[in-house]
């Protein structure tokens, strides 16, 4: 029987302090969350985010047997997490303070498995059209060899925060 333990340390008012930043600062705010403070990306076991000067998002997860399905492979949960938080973080990183997106719909097309010799996997972010009430987002799952495992497609939608 294998173990695996974990830590976290949310911290409270996070969401305030992003709504209340600018472009710029957003992307700064992301590159320099430490994975401790985002539970998702602590027990995915994630690297940290980066974010480019366009504000596109790319992140790494290396796969690991406690990602494992029944059938021996890497769960899609895996790969559906890592390009849903991606894309929802590279949408948050094109708005201005007042608003923040959550994603609508999520469609995840899977192209090959992933096992732990698959290696170090990076899911990258590009906006492909940003609207005043959503923004669409393309995100892919590839290896260092450029080995795609898994793409997304998603639409986030842009709320005012706190609501009106």
């Amino acid at each position: 029987m294998n173990e695996r333990t974990f830590k976290w340390e949310l911290t409270p008012g996070l969401v305030i302090e992003l709504v209340s930043l600018d472009k710029e600062a957003r992307r700064d705010f992301f590159t320099n969350l430490p994975i401790e403070n985002v539970p998702m990306g602590s027990l995915m076991d994630t690297s940290k985010v980066e974010v480019d000067d366009k504000g596109q998002v790319t992140f790494t997860v290396t796969p690991q047997e406690f990602h494992y399905n029944p059938l021996g492979t890497v769960h899609g949960g895996l790969a559906a997490t890592m390009l849903d938080s991606c894309n929802s973080i590279s949408a948050n990183c094109q708005l201005d303070k007042g608003f923040i997106t959550m994603t609508t719909d999520l469609r995840v097309n899977f192209f090959r498995p992933m096992t732990v010799q698959t290696g170090a996997v990076t899911a990258t972010a590009k906006i492909e059209k940003i609207g005043r009430k959503v923004i669409f987002v393309t995100g892919t799952l590839q290896d260092k060899g450029g080995k795609i495992y898994a793409t997304a497609n998603s639409t986030e939608l842009v709320v005012d925060f706190p609501p009106k």
